[in-house]
C-alpha cells in the first residue's frame, strides 16, 4: 500500500495552528491497538511488503544531520532490524514482486531549501543487503512499476524524475519543460497503461505557476503535461487503473480563495474535471478503492476552521461527492484503502504540534456505510502515514512526534473465512483444495484461517471440459488469500475440449525472386470459445538458397471468434550466371569449325616427312584433333539452360498447451 510524508503542507498547518488554540477539542477512545513499536526518531514513511511480511519505515531526526535509518519490522513477532546505510529517508516503496525496497533519501540540508547527498537505497528483502544509488537532486517521493520494474524517484531541487531500472539500477533523469517554478512532491503508476503521473506543487505563494502534472510514458520515457485551470499547488495523486482515472489533491491557496480541490484526470483523453467540496480546506491526501470505484480525500481543515477537516468522499462513476466527518479527528493528513475489505483508514495528525492538547488518532471508515471509529494509541503522537497489510488484516502508522509505529488489528471477531463452491455448467467434475477442505462434490464449504492462501483445482468428469471460473477467481487458475468470506464457481461443460483449427487463406503462392508475399492465418475457435494464448512460429524448407518468413502477430487469442496473422515470405534474389547462353544452332556450328583444322591435318605431308614418321605422325594428330573438340565444349560450344524454378514449403505452428496445430503453404519462385 502507500503512504505520504506530509513535509509540503507545514506552512498551511503552522498558519491554521494559531487558529486552532480558539477550539476546544475533542478526545476518542483506544480501540483496536495490537501494539506500539519504537523505531527511532520521527518517523516520516511506511510500507507493507505483503508477500514477506515485513514493514518498511523511513526515519529521518532532522534535515542537518546525516542520521536516518530505515526500521524493517518483522510483521509476526514485531522485532526490528535498523539499516543504518541512510542520511534522511523520507519515503519508501516496495515492489512485492522482486522482493526490492526503494527508499527516497533526500539527504542533508545545505540552506535556502535545497539539498546534498541524496540518494535512492535499494534494500534486498531477503538479505536487507542495501545498495545506493546517487540522486544528488534530493529524491523526496518514489513509486514502483511492478510490471515493468521501473522505479520513479520526483527529485526536491531541480524539479525532475528518476527512473531506475529495476534489473540493473541503470538510471535515466527525465524533466519536463513545463514543470518550471514548480516541485514534484508526489508520483502515482497506472501499471496497465504504463503511464506515470507526477503531481508538481509551486514552490511557494510567490512562484507563478499554481502547480500542474507531468505524464511519462513508460515505454519512451516521454512527457506530456496536464494542467487544471482551477486547481493550485496539488501534494497528491492516486490513479484508478480499472477506469483509467487520476485523482490530484490540490491544495489551494488559503488563506486566498481558492480553498482547495480535486483534478480528476481522464488517463485516456487527459482532459480535466474539477471537484470541489465547499466543506473541505486543504485536502492532503488521496486514495482510490479500485473495487467500489470509491475516491478518498483527507483534508487538513474544514471551510469554518474548526480544525475537524474531514474527508471527501467521491463517486468514480459520476464525480458527485459528499463531505464525511469523524467527531473525534483533527487534521487528516494521509489515508490508506484496503479494497478487500472496503475499510479505509485515516491518520489524523492532531494539534499537539498545533495547540499542545491533541496527541492525535486514526479514522476507520466502512466504506459501506460511511460510519466511522475513532482508534487512539496512548502512546502514539502526530500520526503521518500510513500503509494496511492486507494478508495479515494489520495496519501500520508512523507516528512522527512519538518516534514509533501503531500497529492495528483489522480483524474481526471471526478468526477465519469460509470459501463456498459451486458447481455450474452442463457437465460434470469436481472441485478439490490445497490445503485440504473443499471436495466439491461432496464438501463444498470450508472455513480456512485468516491470511490463509488456498488453491482450487478443477477436474472435468470424463466426456467434461472445465471452462473456467467466476466469483472470487477468473480464468483457468484460482488462488485465493482468505481475507473474507469468498464464493467461487466452477463451470463444467459436457462435449469436446475446446479446441482451434489454422487455416492459410491461400495454400500456394508465388513470389518472384527477390519479393515478398503475404498471406493470411485465420485462426478459428472449435467447439465454443478458446480463451486461452495461441503461440504462432513458422519455418521454411526447401531450396537453396533459402527463403524467409515471418508473422505479424506471435500470440493470439481467439476467444469467441477468430483471430489472424499476418504470414510474410521472402524469396532470395535471382543468382548471377556465370556466362551468358550461346544459342544451341551457333554451339553445333562452332563445334564444326572448330575440329575442320584438324581433320585437314591428315592430308598434308610436312617437309622433309620420312616413312617411318609416320605413324608418330597419326597419332599427334588423332590427339590435336581430341583436345580441340574438349576446348570448343569448355569455351561456349555446349548449351546453357535457365535456372530450374525454386520450391519451398512453410509451416506455420500454433501451439497452446497442450495442444498444437500446423498447417503448409506451398511457395514457387520462377
Amino acid at each position: 500500500m502507500k503512504s505520504r510524508v506530509r513535509n509540503s503542507a507545514i506552512e498551511l498547518r503552522w498558519f491554521l495552528g494559531v487558529v486552532l488554540l480558539f477550539f476546544p477539542q475533542a478526545r476518542a477512545w483506544a480501540q483496536a491497538v495490537v501494539s506500539t513499536v519504537t523505531v527511532g526518531a520521527r518517523p516520516r514513511a511506511v510500507s507493507v511488503d505483503p508477500v514477506t511480511n515485513k514493514v518498511y519505515v523511513a526515519v529521518c531526526p532532522n534535515f542537518f544531520q546525516a542520521s536516518g535509518s530505515v526500521a524493517v519490522i518483522d510483521g509476526a513477532t514485531n522485532a526490528i532490524t535498523t539499516i543504518t546505510a541512510a542520511r534522511c529517508p523520507v519515503a519508501v516503496a516496495v515492489n512485492p514482486t522482486t522482493d526490492k525496497i526503494y527508499v527516497a533519501d533526500i539527504g542533508t540540508t545545505q540552506g535556502f531549501g535545497y539539498f546534498s547527498g541524496g540518494s535512492v537505497i535499494v534494500i534486498d528483502g531477503a538479505t536487507d543487503a542495501t545498495t545506493t544509488i546517487s540522486d544528488p537532486d534530493a529524491p523526496n517521493a518514489i513509486a514502483v512499476n511492478p510490471v515493468t520494474n521501473k522505479i520513479y524517484a520526483a527529485n526536491h531541487d531541480k524539479s525532475n524524475v528518476m527512473i531506475i531500472d529495476g534489473d540493473t539500477n541503470d538510471t535515466t533523469t527525465v524533466a519536463d519543460p513545463n514543470a518550471t517554478g514548480v516541485r514534484p512532491v508526489a508520483l502515482a503508476v497506472n501499471e496497465t497503461t504504463n503511464k506515470i503521473y507526477v503531481a508538481n506543487k509551486r514552490l511557494d505563494s510567490s512562484s507563478p505557476p499554481s502547480g500542474n502534472v507531468t505524464v511519462i510514458d513508460g515505454a519512451t520515457n516521454t512527457t506530456s503535461t496536464i494542467t487544471d485551470p482551477n486547481a493550485f499547488s496539488p501534494v497528491a495523486i492516486a490513479v484508478n487503473p480499472v477506469t483509467n482515472k487520476i485523482y490530484v489533491a490540490n491544495q489551494g491557496n488559503y488563506p486566498m480563495a481558492n480553498h482547495g480541490n480535486v483534478t480528476v484526470i481522464d488517463g485516456t483523453a487527459n482532459s480535466t474535471t474539477t471537484v470541489t467540496d465547499p466543506n473541505a480546506l486543504a485536502p492532503q491526501a488521496v486514495a482510490v478503492n479500485q473495487i467500489t470505484n470509491k475516491i478518498y480525500v483527507a483534508n487538513i481543515n474544514d471551510s469554518a476552521l474548526t480544525q475537524n477537516g474531514g474527508m471527501t468522499v467521491i463517486d468514480g462513476a459520476t464525480n458527485s461527492f459528499s463531505s464525511l466527518k469523524d467527531p473525534n479527528a483533527i487534521a487528516p493528513v494521509a489515508l490508506a484503502v484496503d479494497e478487500t475489505k472496503n475499510k479505509i483508514y485515516v491518520t489524523n495528525e492532531g494539534g499537539l504540534a498545533l495547540s499542545g492538547n491533541d496527541p492525535g488518532s486514526v479514522t476507520i471508515i466502512d466504506g459501506v456505510a460511511n460510519s466511522t471509529l475513532t482508534v487512539v494509541d496512548q502512546n502514539a503522537a502526530a500520526p503521518a502515514a500510513v500503509s494496511i497489510d492486507a494478508v495479515t488484516n494489520h495496519i501500520y502508522v508512523a507516528n512522527i512526534s512519538s518516534n514509533n509505529i501503531t500497529v492495528i488489528s483489522g480483524a474481526t471477531v471471526s478468526s477465519s473465512f469460509s470459501l463456498s463452491v459451486t458447481e455450474a455448467g452442463s457437465g460434470k467434475g469436481t472441485v478439490s483444495s490445497n490445503p485440504s477442505g473443499i471436495d466439491c462434490g461432496s464438501s463444498c464449504t470450508a472455513n480456512f484461517a485468516v491470511g490463509t492462501v488456498v488453491v482450487l483445482t478443477a477436474s472435468p468428469a470424463s466426456g467434461s471440459t472445465f471452462s473456467g471460473w467466476s466469483g472470487a477467481c477468473s480464468g483457468t487458475n484460482c488462488s485465493l488469500t482468505m481475507t473474507s468470506n469468498e464464493n467461487v464457481t466452477a463451470a463444467f461443460n459436457a462435449g469436446p475440449p475446446p479446441d482451434f483449427s489454422l487455416t492459410p487463406a491461400t495454400a500456394t503462392l508465388t513470389v518472384q525472386r527477390g519479393g515478398q508475399m503475404t498471406d493470411v492465418i485465420t485462426i478459428a475457435p472449435l467447439n465454443g470459445s478458446f480463451n486461452n494464448a495461441v503461440q504462432l512460429t513458422c519455418g521454411v524448407t526447401g531450396s537453396t538458397p533459402p527463403a524467409s518468413c515471418s508473422l505479424s502477430s506471435a500470440s493470439v487469442t481467439p476467444g469467441a471468434s477468430s483471430a489472424t496473422t499476418n504470414l510474410t515470405v521472402t524469396a532470395p534474389t535471382q543468382t548471377a550466371r556465370l556466362m551468358r547462353a550461346v544459342p544451341k544452332l551457333v554451339g553445333n556450328l562452332y563445334a564444326v569449325f572448330l575440329a575442320l583444322p584438324s581433320i585437314a591435318l591428315i592430308g598434308i605431308r610436312f617437309p622433309g616427312y620420312k616413312p617411318k614418321l609416320r605413324s608418330r605422325q597419326f597419332w599427334l594428330v588423332c590427339c590435336t584433333f581430341i583436345v580441340l573438340i574438349v576446348l570448343q565444349a569448355g569455351c561456349g560450344g555446349g548449351n546453357s539452360n535457365p535456372p530450374p524454378p525454386l520450391n519451398y514449403t512453410v509451416t506455420v505452428t500454433a501451439t497452446s498447451g497442450a495442444i498444437q496445430h500446423a498447417t503448409q503453404v506451398s511457395i514457387t519462385v520462377p
